[in-house]
């Protein structure tokens, strides 16, 4: 196997397992949060516990991002021997960008020199917090302030008794704590997806991105992973759904720099399947699969 093919594999494991703490942590953070409050409270106040969810997790959207631009600096060096700014406007080396991506993940470094890479601009935009704070209030506004209402309407109707009632908000209060974990998980794992697909939009040096699913994923992410390196910008390749990324959703893009790069083994999969099934809409896929799920096993 090519050597660039292993670093880059190699580089494709690290910043998978990177997102996937963000991502436990995320649900960890939520779900302690939620615990801490009550339904009269949520009802109360839901602009204060959107602020401080956001401020949580938004944190850990920000460690993906640097994560996904150290990934897609360094999976750039590998193929073009060549990186972008990352706004110092200081030539690393190789090694230097594996460090950078190692701290980004919470690994221990490696050592060794090496001869600077020659740098191409940032293609990067300043980060905007707005955005993942008003997709947290659209996602608390329909996964907990529609709950509530819902469940004080049914409890007025019903004339429930107070032990009736607390154990009615225990149940309530875990759905929502579930229903926001995976909205969270989603939200911090962003930021590295976004950053690798606003890259592979305005670098020359980028050719596509794909999508690889994890383990187990589901039929719409293999659905997405079967067109391979497809991807422009996340509007492309034929519809909307490009761009969602479910809760709970261990998907990553992967930013491609060169013909030669080898397709991994879960997309290698996801092609086989999609074109075993023959053609046919999302829905008949999704049967298809269900009796079919040894090939992307």
């Amino acid at each position: 196997m090519d050597s660039r093919q292993q670093q880059s594999d190699k580089a494709r494991r690290v910043f998978r397992a990177a997102q996937n703490s963000f991502g436990v942590e995320a649900v960890r953070l939520t779900l302690r949060l939620v615990s801490s409050t009550t339904p009269q409270v949520l009802r109360k106040n839901p602009a204060g516990f959107v602020a401080q969810w956001h401020h949580e997790i938004n944190g850990l959207r920000k460690k993906s991002r640097k994560a996904g631009q150290a990934y897609y600096r360094l999976e750039r060096a590998i193929w073009l021997s060549r990186t972008v700014d990352d706004g110092l406007g200081i030539r690393p080396t190789l090694n230097g960008l594996w460090n950078d991506l190692y701290d980004a993940a919470d690994l221990p470094k490696v050592s060794g020199v090496g001869d600077p890479v020659r740098l191409d601009p940032s293609p990067w935009s300043e980060d905007d917090d707005r955005v993942s704070h008003k997709a947290m209030s659209s996602a608390f506004h329909f996964k907990a302030t529609e709950r509530l209402k819902k469940a004080e309407t049914e409890a007025d109707k019903n004339f429930l008794t107070v032990e009736s009632l607390d154990e009615l908000d225990d149940l309530l209060m875990e759905s929502i704590a579930d229903s926001l974990g995976g909205e969270a998980q989603r939200v911090a794992a962003s930021g590295g997806r976004e950053a690798i697909a606003e890259g592979v939009l305005k670098d020359p040096g980028a050719l596509r991105y794909m999508r690889v699913p994890e383990e187990g994923a589901c039929y719409f992410c293999i659905m997405l992973a079967s067109r391979g390196a497809s991807y422009r910008n996340k509007w492309t390749a034929g519809d909307a759904d490009v761009r969602q990324f479910h809760p709970n959703c261990k998907c990553e893009a992967v930013p491609i720099f060169s013909t030669d790069y080898e397709y991994p083994p879960e997309v290698k999969a996801a092609v086989a399947a999609w074109d075993n099934f023959g053609g046919g809409n999302k829905q008949q896929f999704r049967r298809y699969l269900a009796t079919h799920q040894r090939e992307i096993d």
